[in-house]
């Protein structure tokens, strides 16, 4: 035998489910759902987030071999800078800004595919749960800049690093 129960505020379901036990009956009601769906996204979240860190991992690394693969290339190059007077803070800024223009034009599509991504699942969640009669899912975003920059920066460093630390003479006697 079963029976639906309706009450008129979410804050009656404990009492009423008391109730119901008290006669010898077994409940299950939305918030236990609820209590389950929480749950499921929670997982969900974490599961996203360690991918989340593993492409941004990738992705760091990524900008450090391209770099890292430029200063070998560009060698001469830095000799030939640091002959005519660039001190190691103008190599490094250079290479600086290029691990952020990299930074911010990957990140910038990434950005824009995980927002549509996540505005999409966001939005078909809130349409369950209204149904449901449940409160709608809070998102958080991070400022996308700040990630992207902080990411770039910690990047750039050793190609950087290491581009400044060139002594000129032994990269124009190098190729």
């Amino acid at each position: 035998m079963a029976m639906t129960v309706r009450v008129r505020s979410p804050k009656d379901v404990p009492q009423v489910e008391a109730a119901i036990k008290q006669l010898g009956f077994a409940t299950f009601s939305l918030l236990d759902a609820t209590k389950s769906l929480r749950l499921v996204f929670t997982v969900f979240d974490l599961f996203l987030g360690l991918f989340g860190s593993l492409a941004l991992t990738v992705a760091s690394l990524g900008i450090i071999n391209t770099l890292v693969m430029a200063i070998l290339e560009r060698r001469r190059e830095i000799g030939i800078l640091k002959a005519l007077g660039a001190t190691d803070r103008d190599v490094r800024s250079l290479f600086f800004a290029e691990a952020g223009a990299m930074g911010l034009f990957g990140g910038f599509f990434g950005v824009a595919l995980g927002w549509l991504i996540g505005s999409a699942l966001t939005w078909g969640t809130s349409i369950y749960l209204h149904r449901q009669n449940l409160p709608g899912v809070k998102i958080s975003y991070v400022p996308w800049w700040l990630a992207l920059s902080a990411i770039a920066f910690i990047a750039g460093l050793y190609p950087a690093s290491r581009a400044a630390r060139l002594n000129p003479v032994e990269a124009l006697r190098y190729e």
